[in-house]
């Protein structure tokens, strides 16, 4: 039997809870979009991946098959 997965055209809301601390990962999602443009004009954003450190109060994140890197305030 083929496994289907359910449709699903809402948003979803991700958070992160660390200590007294909730992040709100999309919000941090779109902050490092904003980064990645505000840095790399004229390149096209084509993949994100986000690496939260709350230690550090940092999200980093590598763009573009890791060819770009950065990172926005938590």
């Amino acid at each position: 039997m083929e496994k289907r997965s359910p449709n699903f055209n809402g948003k979803a809301e991700l958070f992160l809870e660390v200590d007294d601390s909730q992040y709100d990962l999309n919000l941090i999602t779109e902050r490092a979009k904003a980064d990645f443009k505000a840095n790399n004009k004229g390149k096209k954003l084509t993949e994100i991946k986000l690496y939260v450190k709350p230690e550090d109060k940092k999200a980093y994140y590598t763009a573009n098959k890791g060819s770009i890197s950065g990172s926005v305030d938590l």
